[in-house]
């Protein structure tokens, strides 16, 4: 069994388990992070407005041309580098007048040939936005496997972010054109990724904070198109949880992870033999919306395989959401409005809700929510419909009949509203909360409604973990609103990974290399299982501890079989050797088979042979025996045999202990120790010791005879 690492870090999974000829795709996950890397759609940072002063508390902008004795400024040498990047603060980003968006995709050049990838199976919807690009730009025929949910909840938010990728683009365009800069601008799209412009820029970065930063950046990719997410998804089938999926020996079967709606953890079965559990984006609390995480189906792996663990694991959620809503208060009571830049599903589903009962709390319930997304409307029709994958309360209140979430209640009260986006019909009644993508500040809607909102009393609070604070808003420095970073992540953190951990008890554990020093696979009854770390690109192979292999005979072959049936009153009169011939009580079935092993969809079958087949195979002809041995019976036929009593051998008995005999036959001719014939016998064993081959091969054809199974 191999595992490979397709994934940038711990927080974009894509493994690829290679098992018994069969490949299996776990999650396809891009490393959205680099986003980050793009200034900010809607922002122009040319050298004027750098060289502008907003009386702002935070650090300014700065000019890459205007301050030489910055060690990040280019030299005379590289200014070429100006083209293509923007100074701030010390860290570089790529100007957004010369570039679209590029996303940072697994390593799928670790793949030879994709059509040899059998499955791929999918954990949620957060983890499926590399899919296009694997079903549409690779030879991939394989099977894809998802839950209803993940697949039309990850269809919209693909379609979302292709949408605010090409406003983004179409911004980028306008802005060259704003700039006053000549039409080779136009063309710079690519530019900033030729291999001589970033080694240019991984020279003048040696020894600094950001050296590596740009260094693999050559292979980001442009993002697919909208129908690419049309024919991806159409190769899609949805499941259920605890749905079993078989194919190619296998079974496959997904239960809930609790993280969000149809959020899965997979179990691999092998035919009831190697067991191994892949587990993604859990969570164990069950006050949120999902379906609670269900631990007796992933229970005893053999491998597990665990990833994307809480990101800020000393920020408890409930804390984190008690500090959001005294933020969010403080805000409005100074007259001020708050944004939240997030997903469009996902922990939004909670907040909307808290958030309105707190409001009530604190006597602001007149401060209208709005939720701007173009899937926005879609998001919570499917959030209602999905009743059967949500949390037992709101499964009542779907029976009742109401809808399971109170966006419809809050609507017709005024207090919640839902927009596509700020450009249709979108007027706030300031003070408010706005909801808005995309949480990296870069693409979406919020990049326009920072501008509009910037203002002192305003508040903009990050609440998605998957984006790093100082990354995120240096670009927005000179900005005068406050923006504080408050994660709210329901995953498991490391105390809960080991508690469940201890509780699933898996013989091998791997785990990313920077989860090493704080999970252990320490079992419930205080045994430890081995731990393997994995790191990005990284390949490792794993022992297989199965003996047997199961697999099918041929209907033809299966006609003309002849068994022989132990039962309870062939057994030996021994009462010692009576526990082998049965199982469960239930007689055994023996037979010898003569055919031909092949292997058809990764399943083994046994065939009649053809002629050419039988020329090969008719010397083969080893033997089998079955069964035990009948101590008793052995000793009288050997005490009863005409050659040993017609040369006059003497046989001596020995019991060594229950159940083990020493026979000795001395030959009347010669009274050599050495040529004394030794039989060990027990049930399950026997050993001849003798220089007579005449004599070895007599005493073997008695064993055989008196064996209670039978000679095959």
């Amino acid at each position: 069994m191999k595992v490979h690492c397709l994934s940038q870090s711990a927080q974009s999974p894509c493994f690829l388990l290679e098992y018994k000829n069969v490949k299996i795709l776990l999650d396809c996950a891009l490393e959205i992070s680099s986003i980050l890397h793009f200034l900010p759609k809607n922002f122009n940072y040319n050298s004027n407005n750098n060289n502008n002063n907003n009386n702002n508390n935070n650090s300014n902008i700065n000019n890459n041309n205007s301050n030489n004795n910055n060690p990040y400024s280019f030299k005379e040498k590289d200014r070429e580098l100006n083209q293509f990047f923007k100074n701030i603060n010390g860290t570089l980003y790529i100007d957004n007048g010369c570039s679209n968006i590029k996303y940072n995709c697994p390593q799928f050049e670790m793949v030879d040939d994709f059509s040899t990838i059998d499955m791929i199976l999918i954990s949620n919807y957060t983890n499926i936005y590399a899919l296009p690009f694997i079903t549409e730009y690779t030879n991939f025929q394989g099977k894809i496997y998802a839950t209803e949910p993940t697949v039309q909840i990850g269809k919209l938010l693909l379609e979302e972010l292709v949408q605010m990728d090409k406003q983004y683009s179409n911004s980028g365009i306008n802005n060259n054109n704003n700039n006053n800069n000549n039409n080779n601008n136009n063309n710079l799209s690519d530019c900033w990724q030729n291999i001589e412009v970033l080694e240019k820029l991984n020279a003048h970065n040696v020894g600094m904070e950001n050296e590596n930063l740009y260094r693999d950046s050559y292979r980001w990719k442009d993002l697919y198109k909208k129908i690419d997410i049309e024919k991806s998804f159409e190769k899609i089938q949805s499941i259920r949880f605890n749905e079993s999926i078989k194919h190619y020996g296998f079974e496959c079967i997904p239960s809930s992870s609790g993280y969000g709606l149809g959020s899965a953890n997979w179990v691999i079965e092998s035919k009831g033999f190697e067991r191994v559990v892949y587990i993604s984006d859990s969570s164990l609390s069950l006050s949120r919306y999902p379906s609670p995480f269900e631990l007796s189906p992933i229970d005893n792996p053999d491998l597990l395989i665990l990833s994307k663990i809480n990101h800020y694991p000393n920020n408890p959620a409930d804390q984190m959401l008690s500090e959001l809503c005294s933020n969010i208060g403080s805000t409005l009571q100074q007259g001020g409005s708050v944004l939240i830049p997030s997903y469009s599903c996902g922990i939004i589903l909670d907040l909307f809700e808290h958030l309105a009962d707190y409001l009530n709390k604190v006597g602001l319930p007149y401060i209208p929510i709005y939720f701007v997304s173009s899937v926005s409307k879609a998001v919570l029709s499917y959030a209602d419909i999905y009743s059967e994958w949500l949390n037992k309360s709101k499964q009542e209140r779907a029976f009742m009949p109401e809808t399971p979430f109170l966006h419809q209640d809050l609507m017709r009260k005024g207090q919640f509203q839902a927009y596509q986006h700020v450009h249709s019909n979108f007027q706030a009644n300031d003070p408010c909360i706005i909801f808005t993508g995309h949480p990296s500040c870069r693409i979406g809607d919020i990049t326009t409604l920072i501008k509009l909102y910037d203002n002192p009393k305003n508040t903009i609070l990050l609440i998605e973990p998957d984006f790093d604070f100082k990354s995120t808003v240096l670009p927005f420095s000179k900005q005068i609103s406050r923006i504080q970073f408050l994660p709210i992540d329901p995953r498991i953190n490391f105390n809960e990974a080991n508690l469940l951990i201890s509780k699933l008890s898996p013989k091998h554990l791997i785990i990313p290399q920077i989860y090493k020093n704080y999970v252990k696979n320490k079992h419930s009854n205080g045994n430890f299982g081995m731990v393997t770390t994995i790191l990005p690109l990284d390949t490792i192979k794993i022992q297989n501890h199965q003996k047997f292999e199961s697999g099918f005979i041929d209907k033809e072959l299966a006609q003309t079989i002849q068994t022989k049936v132990f039962d309870k009153s062939q057994q030996s009169i021994n009462h010692n050797t009576t526990t082998t011939t049965t199982i469960n009580n239930q007689p055994i079935h023996v037979a010898e088979i003569t055919g031909v092993l092949s292997m058809n969809d990764h399943e083994l079958i046994i065939s009649p042979p053809n002629i050419s087949d039988s020329n090969k195979i008719i010397h083969i002809k080893e033997k089998f025996i079955w069964g035990t041995l009948s101590i008793e019976n052995i000793i009288k036929a050997i005490n009863s045999t005409k050659q040993f009593k017609n040369n006059g051998d003497t046989i001596q008995y020995f019991e060594i202990n229950e159940n083990y005999y020493l026979i000795k036959i001395s030959s009347a001719n010669n009274k050599n120790d050495d040529q004394v014939t030794k039989v060990h016998l027990s049930p399950h064993h026997v050993n001849i010791e003798t220089s007579c081959e005449t004599t070895r091969r007599l005493i073997s054809d008695i064993v055989l005879l008196n064996c209670n199974g039978f000679y095959v």
